[in-house]
């Protein structure tokens, strides 16, 4: 009787494919913007998601692996360990991770993410605008017909301006701000 062959690996995705999938479908980013306001169990994340706890665990474990969350306290209570989360840095970016990490060679999954991500900041940062009205906000968007020499001008003038943005963090105040911008061509014909 010969041996029947033994499969060891049933993986027919790799870690890095189904983080890329999950920040795309929106469940890992969602765990990442929550942590940016502080440090949260995977009881008060998977409240705040209204997704059960063993789903948050899923992200969690792919976010630490990728090294964008990291443990901050482990506790027992009732018999039963909890740990505390928060991100692995102040400055997160998800979408350099993925490209340095993520070989694609189709390189509009990159610009799928990017959009997706980008969507979702946004959606959340005008969210929020309904709950807090009385704090100083903006949005606006305009479409101009203009020289590239102009839009490289303006483009450093738009770096300096992010620049002086986070110059002005306080990493103890109680409020957070998100000041995101778009400068790209922009045609109507596909």
């Amino acid at each position: 009787m010969s041996d029947i062959p033994c499969i060891y690996d049933m993986s027919l995705i790799s870690e890095e494919d189904k983080l890329k999938e999950d920040i795309l479908s929106g469940k890992a980013l969602d765990v990442l913007l929550i942590l940016l306001s502080g440090s949260k169990t995977v009881k008060e994340i998977s409240r705040e998601l209204t997704v059960p706890s063993f789903s948050v665990q899923l992200y969690i474990q792919r976010l630490i692996e990728a090294k964008l969350i990291k443990i901050i306290d482990v506790k027992v209570i009732d018999g039963k360990v909890e740990k505390t989360y928060e991100l692995a840095s102040t400055d997160v970016d998800i979408l350099n991770y993925l490209r340095n990490n993520c070989k694609s060679d189709d390189s509009k999954d990159d610009v799928e993410l990017s959009a997706q991500h980008f969507s979702s900041l946004t959606r959340e940062i005008i969210r929020n605008i309904n709950n807090f009205g009385d704090k100083p906000h903006k949005i606006k968007a305009y479409f101009i017909k203009t020289d590239e020499e102009k839009m490289i001008e303006f483009k450093k003038e738009l770096d300096e301006l992010f620049d002086k943005y986070q110059a002005m963090e306080k990493l103890d105040a109680s409020d957070t701000y998100g000041f995101i911008s778009v400068l790209a061509p922009y045609n109507l014909k596909k």
